[in-house]
């Protein structure tokens, strides 16, 4: 075995899929707030948009929230996510409102010409 292919027992590769943390939380009775940490990419949007669906089902509140403050990473596939989720709201009769986006969320959304599409607070 030549030295380029001996292995380092210190150096392992691990395969640990992306984490996106979602938290619900209640804000008074008309809105309801996710708080998204973590990145918004092509391997963790599906489980925000789900999210949104099922608290659009039955009798949603008025208000969705999303506070993307611990957003650490966003891309085309969080933007595609975000356009899907204002359009879910919007079809339940909601509104939708980008709570604190996160550097990298707001750069992004500048780029792609949308920063003031989203109602922000």
């Amino acid at each position: 075995m030549s030295v380029d292919h001996a292995q380092h027992p210190e150096i392992r590769e691990t395969a640990r899929p992306p984490t996106l943390r979602l938290a619900l939380a209640r804000e008074g009775p008309a809105a309801v707030v996710v708080r998204v940490g973590g990145p918004l990419d092509l391997a963790t949007v599906d489980q925000l948009v789900d999210l949104v669906d099922r608290l659009m089902g039955g009798a949603p509140a008025p208000v969705l929230v999303l506070d993307l403050s611990g957003v650490t990473f966003f891309c085309a596939a969080g933007v595609n996510a975000l356009l899907t989720v204002r359009r879910r709201v919007a079809s339940a009769g909601c509104t939708l409102v980008v709570r604190e986006p996160s550097r990298i969320t707001v750069k992004v959304l500048d780029i792609v010409g949308l920063k003031d599409e989203f109602t922000t607070e």
